[in-house]
């Protein structure tokens, strides 16, 4: 990944910051799925500078800053991230195209979606659709086996079915760059984007 654009998301008295990660998350989610190549994988990656994420405490923390990277300044400029993300001008600040600095990469990481068990109404649906058992006894069956997660999350909701959902992410810290493609997410399990 050479080239990236930079989004700051700006405090707000009025209005958290997830609130603000939510929405730009799913315009950006948007204009993956409008940009995507042949193979429904896109070009473009992100990152999250500020990201950190304690496990011991079980605490998580995104930041205020996402990078869109790609691997050319026409696919950021064909990406057109400023236009997606108009209507949200007044709680975010977008960077132009930029150049990574090569001189000051500190290693390379791998942001992934981790998927969890965590909806219990939605495992017990699926699983009355075999018809064995009814909806209650689906619920009390999921309730033991529903594993939650500290890591970070974004709050999205599914444009199919306009169930919420949390899009929780990792990072995995690599010694080297790995090629490969990225979800509707900016997401890998195996291309990395630079750290700087």
């Amino acid at each position: 990944m050479l080239y990236y654009q930079e989004i700051t998301l700006i405090a707000q008295e009025e209005i958290a910051i997830y609130f603000i990660w939510s929405k730009l998350y799913a315009q950006l989610h948007l204009a993956l799925v409008e940009n995507k190549a042949h193979n429904d994988k896109s070009n473009i990656g992100v990152s999250f500078p500020e990201y950190r994420f304690n496990e011991e405490r079980g605490i998580g923390f995104l930041g205020s800053k996402l990078r869109v990277f790609a691997n050319s300044e026409e696919e950021l400029h064909n990406f057109k991230i400023k236009d997606w993300l108009d209507r949200l001008s007044d709680y975010l600040h977008i960077t132009s195209i930029r150049e990574v600095p090569s001189n000051k990469i500190t290693g390379y990481v791998i942001f992934s979606r981790k998927q969890f068990k965590t909806n219990v109404d939605r495992l017990a649906r699926h699983r009355i659709k075999r018809g064995d058992i009814n909806f209650d006894e689906a619920v009390k069956r999921y309730n033991n086996v529903i594993a939650t997660s500290d890591l970070p999350f974004v709050q999205l909701k599914s444009l199919t079915n306009q169930h919420q959902f949390r899009l929780f992410i990792h990072k995995e810290n690599k010694g080297h760059a790995e090629g490969g493609c990225f979800s509707s997410y900016g997401l890998s399990a195996n291309a990395t984007v630079p750290e700087f």
